[in-house]
């Protein structure tokens, strides 16, 4: 016994020698603490007060700063030291010096604190003394300028950018020869100039895209992707894809029946593609462009097949984009205009994401040369994902100032702006990326006029919500970024010229199912900042930045950084303002007042109107939009599921039946064949329930998790939203296996949404997880039996979905939080931008501090979702996910089943618990046949949601037989 007892003595003893000597630690850490901060507690009281009114007086500069513990010294050298760096103090103040070398000086800097952030004006000389201090007293001469070199950082440094100054950036080439020609645009330049001879109108070959193995659509770079642009600018994604050269010639050679549509006389949507040269990016400041050179290497693609408003959506060049040639082009999915006609709105996605697949690197593998790993992984296609970093930079505004520049050879009308400082810059320019440029076509004598400028403003502030989400950087270089879901969805407007705000509203721009009325996007090129957003926000956030540098514009871009013209860019041309949504798809007639339709208002419909300034007329109180084709593949291309169409009819009867008032299906059957749609299933149902969009555009990348862009998919919920959802209440994008099922006393979802508007409740979140297919309401899985004994689980054709699968693994209310398949149903005009299953940016985190308070809301750096609500599964609503069961889910099936297994994966197939034994489940109760019971269904369902789901699909069947 006693040799037993020993290692238990000596195990005791030796944790409390560990114990005992942290505590020794622990209290000597506290002691140096103590002394560190008395000793220098009487020389930083002063400099890190906080006054009443929030404000720090700023920590003077690295070079004026003390060295605390030298000061105790009492050497000469020291005291020496101390005398030249003392504590600066208002009188040192000299209003004429350079303020960081941009264009005023310190008492215009002052003057503008003063107004803008609501500073007195000692408050204002404290916070800006280290850039306004000069040695030598403030009787300097003034440099050529009219400004005093007084602030001794810049003075002192090469080309006048601060020793500390924080860039940002790491090289971005390292002399790798494919990566320079890549990013040098030396690549584009040898390909484009190969490929201009040919003809865009006949002699183009014909290149399919295939997806890999790896769910990627399109590795090339050089002259196929060129040859692949024009080939699809020529055709048409649809067209070219799948079918051969003869067939394609055909189709496109086949004219119209009737006489809507544009015209040959009209102008043509047309990209015309910029080199990039990411090289250039590393000198400060940032070299001017060329305009002269610029327009004789632009490379012009047209697209003459966009013929139609009413099919823009299909037809716009999207799966092959000239994107992939010009990365500063935004890669965009939808263009419609605001029901107001005041702005039109671009739906666009970011292209670099489509490159970040991956792969580990071998044992021993070096990087290639100029290649960035993470955790031992690296970009399959590092050169494309490198090529497209300038997507990033579309995310982020960049301030203009218009300006007036002499010798404009004809073009005095055109407008001129260049790169400024948030200080400098217009009213209208503080927040932008893009110009846009207005045209109208006259039909009657075939000309078209240039009718205006405006300057585009992003629909969320992309930085401020990275900073509110207390991420460092929104961008980074390597790419490595997919997991900041927000730079997905670019989203932005161009403001329409007044003139045409009625006629736009209206529709009177379309004539034929085509529009007279036009706008140019042309991007402002400059490098992603890949600092942190906070160092260069907007001034309206009144940010107090505590950061050493700012992102100082003037050492960026220099003071005259003016941007060529604009037929010297590279730029979208020509993209045609059609209809507001409500008129383009037949939801209100053209003659009817939109205001006639509306519902009555609540509160919660005027509650952010005074931050947000919208109050859209709202002709729905619940909507719901889908992402649906005939046929689809899962994740990596791992299986093909097709019974699209099937799902559909069954999932919009019983939407209906539950009370959304109008369903949107964004039909992408398109992106996997010519043949099919779902348009027969959707014209069973009434247009003014049910509203189809024809969506052909494929995912850029299929692989699972982060590495993987659903673009189509991401791109059709924002479309959905910004288009119908802004005359919406509540909205739900769902998959057409996930049923929203209202619960206890509730008939209808528009009931629940009516509650969640009495609770304040912005966002209402419902736990999803696979539910499991009933085994004894399959068909006879022998019918579809393989030699390896897996099988093909289906539901008989006298059967429902909903009723098949009401078999969750969790009994009701579930317990388990699921929270990576949780789906919501939101305020559309709450929510600003949604992705998949989070209302990623809202209202009030796009709020500045001063509003979020003055609206009585909590404000935290890091924003925190306050207006979320989860339903309660047994007395509001819950999600039945009946999510496909295909044949490699049933490997090893019946010995697993044969096995308890109350858990989501181990057995795929449902044996619900008998009623008689709910509250009572053992581990080893099973069935008659041996298999273990595994999952409950849901009783509402079973008793009173599938018989009436069979009673109004038998109802539907009898209407159709009778028309």
């Amino acid at each position: 016994m006693k040799q037993q007892k020993r290692p238990r003595k000596l195990k005791i003893t030796v944790i409390a020698t560990i114990l005992l000597s942290m505590y020794i630690i622990f209290i000597y850490l506290i002691l140096i603490t103590f002394h560190s901060g008395t000793a220098t507690n009487d020389n930083n009281q002063d400099e890190n007060a906080i006054d009443k009114s929030g404000y720090r007086p700023p920590i003077t500069s690295h070079l004026l700063r003390a060295n605390k513990s030298s000061q105790q010294t009492a050497t000469s050298e020291a005291q020496t030291d101390q005398s030249k760096t003392r504590e600066l103090t208002l009188s040192d103040f000299c209003g004429l010096c350079h303020w960081r070398s941009q264009g005023f000086n310190c008492n215009e800097r002052v003057d503008w604190v003063v107004k803008t952030k609501h500073q007195t004006l000692n408050e204002a000389k404290e916070a800006n003394l280290k850039y306004c201090y000069n040695a030598n007293s403030c009787n300097d001469k003034l440099n050529d300028e009219g400004f005093m070199d007084c602030d001794e950082e810049l003075a002192n440094s090469p080309n006048g950018i601060p020793k500390d100054y924080k860039v940002g950036t790491i090289k971005h080439v390292e002399k790798a020869p494919e990566l320079e020609a890549i990013l040098s645009g030396e690549q584009f330049l040898v390909s484009t100039t190969k490929v201009k001879d040919i003809n865009s109108n006949e002699g183009v070959s014909i290149v399919r895209h295939k997806e890999n193995e790896e769910g990627l659509r399109d590795r090339r770079m050089g002259e196929d992707i060129v040859t692949s642009v024009l080939t699809a600018a020529k055709y048409g994604d649809r067209q070219y894809d799948d079918t051969d050269e003869g067939e394609v010639h055909r189709q496109s050679n086949t004219e119209s029946n009737n006489d809507e549509g544009r015209k040959g006389n009209m102008p043509i949507l047309t990209a015309y593609c910029e080199q990039v040269n990411q090289t250039a990016w590393e000198t400060k400041p940032l070299p001017i462009r060329d305009g002269s050179k610029i327009k004789e290497n632009i490379f012009s693609v047209s697209y003459p097949h966009v013929t139609s408003c009413k099919a823009l959506s299909s037809q716009w060049p999207i799966d092959t984009p000239p994107v992939d040639l010009d990365p500063f082009l935004p890669w965009i999915h939808d263009v419609f205009p605001s029901y107001d006609g005041e702005n039109v709105i671009f739906v666009a996605q970011n292209r670099r994401r489509c490159y970040n697949g991956q792969r580990r690197l071998k044992m021993g593998e070096t990087e290639p040369k100029g290649a960035f790993s993470h955790k031992g992984y690296i970009h399959l296609d590092y050169g494309k994902n490198y090529f497209m970093r300038p997507q990033s930079a579309l995310f982020q505004h960049v301030p203009v100032k218009k300006v007036t520049v002499e010798g404009s050879n004809g073009d005095e009308d055109e407008p001129r702006w260049r790169l400024a400082s948030h200080e400098e810059a217009d009213d209208d320019g503080i927040d932008t990326r893009f110009i846009c440029r207005f045209k109208s076509f006259d039909p009657g004598t075939s000309t078209t006029s240039i009718v205006g400028y405006s300057l585009s403003k992003h629909v969320v502030d992309y930085d401020y919500h990275t900073y509110r989400k207390g991420y460092k950087f929104s961008a980074t270089e390597a790419g490595y970024d997919n997991h900041m879901i927000w730079q997905s969805q670019l989203l932005f407007k161009c403001p329409i010229p007044q003139a045409y705000h009625d006629r736009v509203q209206s529709g009177d721009v379309v004539i034929d199912d085509y529009s007279t009325l036009y706008v140019d996007v042309i991007p402002i090129r400059t490098a992603p900042r890949y600092t942190p957003p906070r160092e260069f926000l907007q001034p309206k956030y009144d940010f107090q930045n505590e950061l050493e540098n700012l992102f100082i514009p003037d050492i960026e871009w220099g003071k005259e950084h003016i941007l060529p013209r604009i037929n010297e860019s590279g730029r979208w041309e020509n993209i045609p303002i059609c209809m507001p949504s409500l008129l383009s798809h037949g939801i209100i007639p053209k003659d009817v007042d939109v205001n006639t339709r509306t519902i009555p208002e609540n509160e919660s419909d005027k509650k952010y109107v005074a931050y947000t300034g919208e109050l859209p007329p709202k002709i729905h109180k619940v909507i719901a939009c889908t992402w649906a084709s005939t046929t689809f593949k899962t994740r990596s291309n791992r299986a093909q599921v097709g019974d699209g169409k099937r799902r559909l009819k069954e999932w919009l009867e019983f939407n209906l039946l539950s009370g959304f008032d109008h369903i949107y299906v964004y039909d992408n059957s398109g992106a996997f064949t010519n043949e099919d749609s779902l348009a027969d299933i959707i014209n069973l149902f009434p247009p003014d329930r049910v509203t189809r969009v024809d969506w052909p555009c494929k995912i850029c990348s299929n692989r699972d998790g982060n590495e993987g862009e659903r673009s189509s998919q991401y791109a059709a919920e924002s479309s959905c939203r910004l288009r119908f959802g802004t005359h919406a209440r509540w909205l739900g994008s769902f998959d057409t296996d996930e049923y929203l099922v209202p619960m206890g006393e509730f008939n209808s979802m528009g009931e629940v949404a009516d509650e969640l508007d009495e609770n304040n409740v912005k966002v209402a979140v419902f736990k999803s997880s696979p539910a499991k297919p009933r085994f004894d309401l399959l068909e006879d899985y022998t019918k579809t039996k393989q030699s390896d004994g897996t099988f093909t689980p289906t539901v008989p054709e006298d059967e429902t979905f909903l009723h098949v699968y009401n078999c969750n693994w969790e009994a009701f209310p579930r317990k388990n939080d699921l929270s990576h398949r949780r789906k919501q149903m939101y305020r559309a005009d709450y929510v600003k931008l949604h992705y998949v299953h989070y209302s990623t940016v809202t209202v009030v985190s796009q709020m500045t501090e001063k509003e979020t308070k003055s609206a009585h809301e909590s404000w935290m750096h890091r924003y925190v979702e306050r207006h979320t609500h989860e339903f309660d599964e047994e007395r509001e609503a819950t999600m039945l996910h009946t999510k496909t069961k295909v044949a490699r889910n049933m490997l090893s099936w019946d010995r697993r089943c044969k096995q308890s297994s109350f858990v989501e994966g181990y057995c795929h197939i449902g044996f619900p618990v008998p009623k008689e034994l709910i509250n009572n489940v053992g581990i080893s109760q099973t069935n008659d046949d041996g298999y273990a019971y595994n999952c409950f269904f849901n009783e509402k369902i079973e008793n009173q949601w599938w018989p009436k789901l069979v009673e109004a699909v038998k109802q539907r069947k009898d209407s159709v037989l009778q028309a």
